[in-house]
This record gives C-alpha cells, sequence and structure tokens, in this order.
C-alpha cells in the first residue's frame, strides 16, 4: 500500500507558513479573528442559534462579503469560491437582500426587499433605483466567485456536487488497489467554501429511512471527507432547538447558548473545528449582558459565543451590533469601554438611524 509520509506534509505546512501561505481570508470581524485566525482551507465551521438571531446575515457577512471585498480591493495569491446551499432562501431574493446591504454601506439608505420589489403599497424609492445599476458589476463578479446550488439537498447530491466540482479542479491520486489516498489541486490558494444554509432542510435518501438525524449525521461525514481530503472548507448554519427558552434555563439565568442546544444531531458540533452561536438577550427580557446595557441597545444587540475552537481557545464572548433591515453585523468595543464612555454608546445607538431615502 501507498503511503503518504506525514512527516513531510508537516514540514510543507511549516514551510507554507513561513512565507505567509496560511494566514487565510479575512471574516471581517478583528476580535473573532484573533481567536479563529480567519477563514482556512480544510476548516469546517458551524454557526448556531435561535429562530431571528442573524446566523444567515453573519454567514453571508464572515465568509462572502468581506473575504470577497478584501480580495476585490486587495493584492493576494488567495482566490475563493463559495458552493452555497441556501436552502431556505432562493438565489434572487438573496441577492435582493445582498444589494439592500451593499447600499446601506455605501450611502447610508436603508432599504429592503419589500422596497426593492414594490410589495403591497411599497415602492422602489428614487435614489435606490438612481444608484441600483451601479452594482451590477459588483454583483456579477460576486457571481463568478459564488455558486448557488440545489436549493434542496440530500446526502448522495452532497456528495456527487462536491466529488464533481472537485474533480474539475484538481486530481485525486489512488494506490494500486483503487483506494484515494491523495488530492491534488490545480490552485493550491483556492479556499472552497461549502456553505449549507441550514442543515436542518436536509433530505434523506433511501438509506436513511426518512431519518433526519441520520441524514444530517452522513451529510457531516461527507463534509468531513472533502475537508480532510481536499481541504475544503464547510461552514454549516444550524438551528437551536427549544430547549433554550425553557423556564429552567431562564430561571437559573443559564440562557446563554450551549452545545447540547443544537436541533437535530450532535454530528455538525462533533465534526466541526470552531462553533460559534449567536444569542439575542433582548428577546429574553434581559437589561445587561456581560456588561453591555441591552436596555439601550435592544434588539440590536446580538452577542457571538465561540463554544468550540479546535484550534484554539474557546469560551471567547464577543458583543455585536446586528442592523437587521440589511444584515449587517459590526463587533462591538469591549462593555467596559462603553460604560467609561457614554458618547461610544451615543453613537452605536445612532448607526443605522438615517433618513430612509
Amino acid at each position: 500500500m501507498t503511503k503518504i509520509r506525514v512527516w513531510d506534509n508537516l514540514k510543507n505546512e511549516i514551510e507554507r507558513g513561513k512565507k505567509g501561505y496560511n494566514v487565510g481570508l479575512t471574516m471581517g470581524f478583528e476580535r473573532l479573528t484573533k481567536h479563529v485566525c480567519n477563514i482556512q482551507q480544510g476548516r469546517y465551521d458551524t454557526i448556531g442559534g435561535a429562530t431571528g438571531t442573524g446566523k444567515t446575515a453573519l454567514v453571508d457577512s464572515a465568509y462572502v462579503f468581506h473575504p470577497y471585498d478584501y480580495l476585490r480591493n486587495n493584492d493576494s495569491f488567495y482566490s475563493f469560491e463559495i458552493i452555497y446551499y441556501s436552502l431556505e432562501i432562493e438565489p434572487t431574493v438573496k441577492l435582493a437582500k445582498f444589494v439592500a446591504r451593499k447600499i446601506w454601506e455605501d450611502h447610508e439608505i436603508l432599504t429592503n426587499i419589500n422596497q426593492i420589489y414594490s410589495k403591497g403599497n411599497y415602492k422602489i424609492p428614487k435614489k435606490v433605483l438612481e444608484i441600483l445599476d451601479n452594482y451590477e458589476e459588483y454583483f456579477d463578479e460576486m457571481q463568478e466567485k459564488t455558486l448557488f446550488f440545489r436549493s434542496s439537498l440530500s446526502p448522495n447530491y452532497l456528495y456527487k456536487d462536491l466529488m464533481g466540482y472537485a474533480e474539475k479542479r484538481g486530481k485525486f491520486i489512488k494506490n494500486k488497489d483503487g483506494i484515494v489516498i491523495q488530492y491534488i489541486p490545480n490552485n493550491p490558494f483556492l479556499i472552497t467554501l461549502v456553505i449549507i444554509d441550514h442543515i436542518g432542510l436536509i433530505d434523506g435518501n433511501k438509506e436513511d429511512q426518512g431519518n433526519k438525524k441520520k441524514a444530517i449525521d452522513r451529510a457531516s461525514k461527507i463534509l468531513v471527507y472533502f475537508r480532510n481530503m481536499c481541504k475544503f472548507s464547510p461552514v454549516v448554519v444550524s438551528q437551536f432547538n427549544r430547549g433554550i427558552e425553557g423556564m429552567d434555563r431562564k430561571e437559573n439565568d443559564a440562557q446563554e447558548p450551549q452545545l447540547s442546544d443544537f436541533k437535530d444531531t450532535g454530528a455538525t458540533q462533533e465534526d466541526a473545528n470552531t462553533v460559534m452561536a449567536l444569542f439575542h438577550p433582548f428577546k429574553y427580557g434581559m437589561e445587561r449582558h456581560r456588561g453591555y446595557p441591552i436596555i439601550k441597545l435592544q434588539r440590536n444587540y446580538r452577542s457571538n459565543h465561540i463554544l468550540k475552537n479546535r484550534d484554539g481557545m474557546d469560551g471567547l464572548v464577543v458583543g455585536m451590533h446586528f442592523l437587521g433591515e440589511v444584515g449587517k453585523f459590526k463587533e462591538l468595543p469591549p462593555a467596559k469601554d462603553i460604560v467609561e464612555n457614554p458618547q461610544l454608546l451615543n453613537k452605536i445607538m445612532a448607526y443605522g438611524r438615517v433618513k430612509n431615502s
């Protein structure tokens, strides 16, 4: 049997690191990045939270917009592509949400999909119409990097899709027994993200016997295979179960996210390198959280909890401002800085409170 000498692989990674090749792509969040080391080849991230916490918006910020904008505006040896299974939101609706976000970032005009589509009594604002076509090139280039795959997904289709993608972008090496032992990419600096939003919507195959847990477990093992063999980087969005809303958790002041809150299966947490979870304290009537004045920040505050970090320190909690209308996250300064500087809090609270159109 042909063997791959693991020591040689280790030395190769050390040399890559010395040359700056393992820096990764920015996630756009400075405090978070210090602990999870940017977007990396061959890292599996799981992002969880209750309904309405902004999981999809965080994924789109950290794994789509921020790395895309960085590569668009900076020279880099990295390139990246995204295989995006958007199982909740079809691509045109997602693009409309992306447009609303970009218009806010560039012009501080708040708009939304109802306005953009002129739904019901809504009308697309004149200012939005005037600048809309300016973004065609931006989003055409983004689409070249983002491959929106099926709106429904099963483990078998996931394997078929990823194998077909890998074969076009590299070569599998087999031993004399026909067993794959190595993958050689055409571009060693290509970061391939595989986003599934959300994993609870995956369909089962016959071998899963209609069991959702089996289907999710099998899908996660497929992601692990392509992470380990091809250095693909899975990003899995997962819903929380209702346990976080239970009276026993509330009475014991224990409503912050836990690994046991993830719905359907433990596979995506066990298999992942990094597990993050969003928390919405205002939803549970909290007036303060980790020193942050929720009574003032209200629905715009989220905390991002690193529940697992296989390659570093876990337990970090980062306060974040979330402008839900456009799906925009910003890291907050440490809570003590806000307490000591009331003007800083006023500035944060003013974010998003600008003229609509």
